[in-house]
Parts: C-alpha cells; sequence; structure tokens
C-alpha cells in the first residue's frame, strides 16, 4: 500500500509544501550545474549523485574555511 497521495486529495497546505520542496529541488540542481560539474545528468540517480556531491564539497570547503579560522586566532603550540 503506497502512503502518496494524489496532489488532488490534500489541502493547500500540503500543495504548497510540495510547490516548496519541488523549488529547492530545483535550485539545488541549477547551484550545482553553475558550479562546473558534468552535464546535465539524465536519470534520477544521476542528479541525486551530481546534488550529493555538490553539497559534499560545499560542505568539506566550509569545514576548511573553520579550521583555518580557528587556527589564525588559536595560539600556536610546540
Amino acid at each position: 500500500m503506497s502512503a502518496a497521495l494524489h496532489l488532488t486529495e490534500v489541502g493547500p497546505v500540503e500543495r504548497a509544501a510540495h510547490r516548496i520542496g519541488t523549488a529547492l529541488l530545483r535550485w539545488s540542481e541549477s547551484r550545482a550545474a553553475r558550479a562546473g560539474l558534468p552535464d546535465r545528468p539524465t536519470s534520477c540517480a544521476d542528479r541525486t549523485t551530481v546534488r550529493l556531491a555538490f553539497e559534499e564539497r560545499q560542505a568539506r570547503e566550509a569545514r576548511e574555511r573553520h579550521w583555518d579560522a580557528l587556527a589564525a586566532v588559536a595560539p600556536r603550540l610546540r
């Protein structure tokens, strides 16, 4: 049995949440595409892989910036 409902069987809040979710997904994919990742993936699995790779790279860069900021203000230990 499927838990998914057709959009005609739900209320306005659920429809709005669905529209926001799909818009965020499209935004994330277009952002990943602008970041210089491979050309448009054809399948859903490819899009997911590209998006996850982009998010992983962004997280790694944020961690590196964080560590650089901490190292800049912390005294050096011997």
